[in-house]
């Protein structure tokens, strides 16, 4: 999918979390290519020095894009993150996509392991306060305010057979954006989430790589295909940009259809 070519981000400054592979990938690339200055962030270093590169090659000139290691639950990681940002753009904060997150265990729900379900929460649910609470207080600072992207998905609506643990994570993310909505509205900022599909991603390879586990896939798509990260981070920029100023505490469906 060609990548946007306008400059709705150019002299804007973000911070993806999760911004090393998948979704989180897909927006640093789309937010560079239209003009920000981006700093990345995510868990494995040679992943996030192999995305910076990506990123760099399709940012616009005079975009910098940077990115470092950090731990999304980690509340001083996340002021790091947010400074950093700053600094790469040598400004503000104006964006922030929180993107970081991790699969359930594809289990009946009887058989769910509690303290596996605490992770998934822990990075899923508070990992997007985290990463929220950080970037919001320096948007606020100056009284500018900012916009804010939490991921989640459409599971959040359309609970998945044994996955019983992501489906609740995801319901919690929709519910938290819309509550960070409405808290930090008065503050400028506002925050949305998005609810994709299922979308190509290293999460997501292992299940469309099983022709019998493609097909039953598909057979509930009506568009018939599976997204890429790129598509959803057509609608992440729309929400993030200034053309979606009044909207807030929203969550948009991004799935094909799925759950029409």
């Amino acid at each position: 999918m060609r990548l946007g070519d306008g400059r709705r981000f150019r002299g804007r400054n973000a911070l993806v979390t999760g911004g090393s592979s998948g979704i989180g990938l897909g927006a640093a690339r789309r937010l560079a290519a239209e003009g920000a200055c981006v700093h990345l962030v995510g868990r494995d270093p040679g992943k996030v020095a192999a995305a910076i590169e990506d990123v760099r090659g399709v940012a616009l000139p005079g975009s910098r894009v940077d990115g470092g290691v950090a731990d999304v639950t980690d509340p001083p990681a996340m002021d790091a993150a947010v400074e950093a940002a700053r600094h790469t753009g040598g400004g503000r904060l104006d964006i922030l996509v929180a993107a970081a997150g991790i699969d359930g265990e594809g289990k009946d729900a009887l058989e769910l392991d509690p303290a596996f379900f605490t992770r998934l929460m822990d990075i899923n649910v508070r990992g997007l306060l985290t990463a929220t609470q950080s970037a919001a207080r320096a948007m606020t600072a100056d009284g500018a305010g900012g916009s804010v992207v939490l991921v989640a998905s459409v599971n959040a609506f359309q609970a998945e057979r044994h996955f019983a643990d992501y489906n609740a994570s995801k319901g919690a993310a929709v519910l938290l954006a819309r509550s960070l909505a409405i808290d930090l509205a008065d503050r400028a900022i506002r925050v949305n989430a998005i609810c994709p599909g299922y979308v190509r991603t290293p999460m997501t390879q292992p299940y469309l790589d099983d022709p019998a586990t493609l097909a039953g896939i598909l057979a509930h798509i009506p568009l018939g295909r599976i997204s890429d990260p790129d598509e959803i981070a057509a609608t992440i920029a729309f929400l993030a940009s200034d053309e979606a100023a009044y909207i807030t505490g929203s969550a948009v469906i991004v799935d094909g259809g799925r759950s029409a």
